[in-house]
């Protein structure tokens, strides 16, 4: 990050539309800037680095999720933040289990296979058809055959619905599914997430390597014929789980909220460091400076309230998202803006990191001047219409201005680790969290004081 003087700050005017004690101090976005990048850096890497080796991944239903938020809790309230959670219920709870694939022709070969969410457990074996493209479906010659989806990357939102092929495969016939794995580049990793729900074949994910592998044999004229063992199963009753709300109030608006999100769960593969660790590490980490410098300088009140949202259940459909939007729907808040990181809180290095926004024009404005305060202070961010957002798509919805933090990272990059064996803390730098946190303050204190 480039340096920037008080004296530049000031010649560029950084926050025109802070509160009273802010417009009297035009310097507030440096010293929060530069609070948590330079006083208080590595703190949220640090915090991250327990939660990931010390509980491991936090797949909703295990006692590792509810071990971690309870840990949460603890060390924000510790630390002096409010804290507090909120029931979720009616969760689908699926379990992995010990679940194995092998190729018995042309030569036995162990299949490195991860089941995918919502897969009924089964045996069968099977000759392979390979299909390398989603609209091939409808036409292929699948019945009573195994199929391995060998799909180009053409990104994550094109490439996902793969994964969720099973139950169109089932209509026509096939007895299970194995889909190479949606990710951009492989060191043969495979990776899971949801898709499976409601099928009643197998379905699992296979590394890039081996999908290619079935696929060279084929071409090549070698009949394939594979043997799936699935026995993760779908538990019969739901299971439940909380989310967890951090918050600074505000002390004139405090009725009104800038909304803060990510999620607390994860697949039950790596330790959920990347998706979605990370996010809530920055999150803490921005809410924990703003109290600092609050406490320091008392006169640099909030106007209003800042929420950080750890949703439960993000990975099994948004489960803690609409559970929380529901219960706050008729209440005497009113949400201002949210904005969400969960595509890995990595710095920003070009202009391909972006917040992507969703709402009115006129919603757009105060935004814009943010992303232009972030650029001063250098950041090479750039601000992008899309209507993609996560989580907080529940919020747009009503029509609060919303955004998604996505880093020039954020897209290929993220998906190598994304849902697999390798997403562990060590894919971050200190920075990374530090500078994402900087950048979440600077979002939460123009939105609460303007």
């Amino acid at each position: 990050m480039k340096e920037v003087s008080i004296a530049n700050v000031r010649a560029h005017n950084i926050s025109p539309y802070f509160s009273s004690a802010y417009s009297s101090n035009n310097d507030a976005l440096l010293d929060i800037n530069n609070r948590i990048t330079r006083n208080e850096s590595g703190q949220g890497l640090s915090w991250l680095e327990i939660l990931c080796d010390d509980f491991g991944h936090r797949k909703v239903g295990s006692t590792a999720l509810e071990d971690a938020i309870d840990w949460i809790l603890k060390t924000s309230r510790a630390e002096g933040l409010s804290a507090h959670t909120e029931p979720v219920t009616g969760i689908p709870n699926w379990v992995r289990r010990h679940d194995r694939a092998f190729v018995l022709k042309p030569r036995i070969h162990r299949l490195n296979v991860l089941a995918i969410d919502g897969s009924p457990p089964g045996t069968v074996e099977g000759e392979v058809v390979l299909l390398r493209h989603y609209d091939e479906i409808p036409t292929a010659n699948v019945s009573g055959k195994i199929v391995v989806f060998s799909q180009d990357w053409k990104g994550y939102s094109r490439t996902a619905k793969y994964r969720k092929s099973a139950e169109k495969l089932e209509k026509r016939g096939a007895i299970a599914v194995l889909v190479s794995s949606v990710t951009p580049n492989s060191l043969y990793t495979a990776h899971t997430g949801a898709g499976a729900r409601g099928s009643k074949i197998p379905a699992a994910s296979i590394p890039p390597e081996e999908a290619q592998m079935i696929g060279r044999w084929l071409k090549r004229g070698i009949s394939v014929r594979v043997r799936l063992d699935i026995t993760s199963t779908n538990l019969p009753e739901p299971t439940s789980s909380r989310n967890v709300i951090l918050e600074l109030k505000g002390t004139e608006l405090e009725k009104e909220v800038v909304l803060l999100a990510a999620h607390v769960d994860t697949w039950d593969v790596g330790q959920g460091a990347l998706d979605d660790g990370g996010g809530m590490a920055a999150i803490r980490q921005t809410l924990l400076a703003i109290k600092r410098y609050i406490d320091e300088s008392p006169q640099n009140r909030l106007k209003r309230t800042i929420r950080g949202v750890f949703f439960t259940a993000e990975e099994q459909g948004n489960f803690g998202a609409k559970q929380y939007f529901a219960d706050h729907r008729n209440t005497s808040e009113k949400f201002v803006f949210g904005v969400e990181t969960d595509q890995g809180a990595f710095r920003p290095k070009n202009y391909n990191s972006r917040f992507e926004f969703t709402g009115k024009e006129n919603q757009k404005s105060p935004m814009s001047k943010v992303v232009n305060d972030l650029n001063d202070l250098g950041y090479p961010i750039s601000l992008k219409d899309s209507p993609s957002q996560g989580q907080l798509k529940y919020l747009a919805d009503t029509g609060v201005p919303t955004s998604i933090y996505v880093s020039d990272r954020g897209d290929d990059f993220y998906f190598q680790f994304h849902h697999s064996n390798a997403d562990y803390s060590s894919v971050f730098e200190a920075e990374d969290i530090d500078q994402t946190a900087a950048m979440l303050a600077i979002v939460a204190l123009r939105f609460a004081n303007q």
